[in-house]
């Protein structure tokens, strides 16, 4: 065979310039600012904040709603809070993103051999699976977080498996974290704004977070031992000055929402009459004053009186006499003043000693009294937010009623819905757990067919990105999405 050696010389050339020039491009190439491996110091403190201010920012523009807290005066704003089927992409992406950051920091804590960091991450990470599937029902579980192994459209998983899957599960998740810092409990990380690379801080938080999904699932699981286990060992909040929450800043991007919300936005927010008759019905004068405004109808100066504040039910659109009746949130959502309200709030001391007294009443546990934790749960919740609760305990209306199971049980929940304002979405979900306290329906205004519904639609993007499980996932709900197919452990 002949060769043309100019060819071949020409040939030659050419590779090793394009050689070279590859070697130059990946040299070029590489940013000496960019970290190649993440700095588990911002990694953390990034993925605390995202979380705990995505329950704030959500609860303020549609949780409340959700919660039957707030009702919207206009149909403007308040599709969304009738019920309208909504996808809540946002929070979706948002909560994904940080089970995603919380398992990049569970790998480093495992490379560093850092005990605190990694039961730090898994606590995170299963706060973010927990809102996920408790608002959407099945997930993309256990293939979730492979996008670097090559998995980018996971399977669905059962609500029941997110919970108690035996390695990956929330409740297995939390319960290494809690060994892990008990095997060791001299760890610091850095990034921590949560408690301050605190070890018995971390505990308490995780043992909050089983105690709430333990109960979660107590009509699906024995979950008398492991209750019992934690409440006799003692490391659980003890006050609500270690209630699991984070002081928000005054400025953007992560204040409070209601600091900076435009004035027509703030003013179409209203105190929703399911929660009205709560206060009036147990005489909260200072958690009424404490949250809301008296109604424009109120003479200057006048006296306190459950008359001057008014609400709204679930309506369309409110008449100038209505909404001149009812109470907008009061000024400390917009000036800061009590910033006990504007924090941002994942489980607190008030709820751990309800979800106690629940457990006490069903007899989950043996230590301590049902009415123990009752009081304990009404003081916490008026010390969360700076303001003192010993006379309302005594009210007729408060005074814990033993006179039933049902009575008992719908002083518990409803107290606790009471305390959990402006906490993500808590009270819709126990509600539907519990059935309390009784929701309206909202009859024909009502855009869910006139029912409480019990989980978001699937985002967009899962139609379309996840299409073959979510299609799969359909089927399961009889062929379409929608909003009334009730996950495991739902009543």
């Amino acid at each position: 065979m002949k060769y043309n050696l100019s060819k071949v010389i020409a040939a030659a050339i050419t590779a090793l310039l394009v050689s070279a020039c590859s070697k130059e491009l990946v040299r070029t190439n590489v940013n000496p600012n960019n970290l190649e491996t993440p700095d588990a110091t911002t990694l953390l403190s990034n993925t605390i904040v995202q979380e705990f201010y995505a329950n704030a920012n959500i609860v303020w523009t549609l949780g409340n709603g959700y919660n039957q807290y707030m009702t919207y005066s206009s149909s403007y704003y308040n599709q969304p809070t009738r019920y309208l089927p909504v996808t809540n992409e946002p929070y979706w992406t948002s909560m994904y993103a940080a089970a995603r950051d919380a398992n990049t920091l569970y790998s480093l804590g495992q490379k560093n051999k850092n005990s605190l960091l990694q039961a730090a991450a898994l606590t995170l990470r299963s706060y973010a699976f927990a809102q996920l599937t408790e608002l959407w029902g099945d997930i993309p579980f256990l293939q979730a977080l492979q996008a670097e192994s090559g998995v980018y459209t996971p399977v669905y998983d059962s609500q029941q498996t997110v919970y108690m899957d035996p390695q990956q599960g929330i409740l297995a998740s939390l319960r290494t974290a809690d060994s892990l810092l008990k095997a060791d409990a001299s760890g610091y990380v850095g990034g921590d704004v949560l408690f301050n690379s605190n070890v018995p801080a971390w505990r308490r938080f995780i043992n909050a977070l089983r105690l709430r999904y333990l109960l979660r699932v107590s009509a699906k699981v024995n979950v008398s031992a492991e209750m019992q286990s934690i409440v006799a060992e003692g490391t659980i909040l003890q006050n609500a000055a270690q209630s699991a929450s984070l002081s928000l800043p005054t400025t953007t991007p992560y204040n409070f929402v209601s600091l900076t919300e435009r004035s027509g936005d703030f003013a179409v927010k209203f105190m929703n009459s399911t929660l009205y008759n709560a206060y009036v019905n147990t005489a909260d004068s200072a958690r009424i004053a404490a949250y809301f405004a008296v109604t424009t109808n109120t003479p200057p100066a006048a006296s306190f009186s459950f008359a001057n504040y008014g609400a709204l039910p679930l309506l369309q659109d409110a008449t100038a006499s209505q909404s001149n009746a009812a109470s907008n949130f009061n000024a400390n959502f917009i000036t800061g003043s009590n910033k006990n309200l504007i924090k941002a709030r994942i489980i607190t001391y008030a709820e751990q000693e309800f979800i106690l007294a629940e457990a006490a009443l069903k007899g989950y546990i043996t230590t301590g009294t049902v009415q123990t934790y009752y009081t304990n749960g009404i003081l916490g919740a008026f010390a969360e937010i700076g303001i003192d609760g010993s006379n309302y305990v005594s009210h007729p209306g408060v005074v814990f009623d033993n006179s039933s199971l049902a009575a008992s049980l719908t002083q518990i929940i409803t107290q606790k819905w009471m305390s959990n304002i402006n906490n993500g979405f808590e009270g819709w979900i126990e509600y539907r757990r519990t059935g309390y306290p009784q929701f309206q329906t909202g009859g024909s205004v009502n855009l869910n067919n006139g029912t409480i519904p019990s989980r978001f639609l699937y985002p967009i993007s899962e139609q379309t990105i996840n299409s073959t499980h979510y299609k799969k996932e359909i089927q399961q709900m009889g062929g379409t999405e929608n909003t009334v197919y009730k996950a495991w452990w739902e009543k």
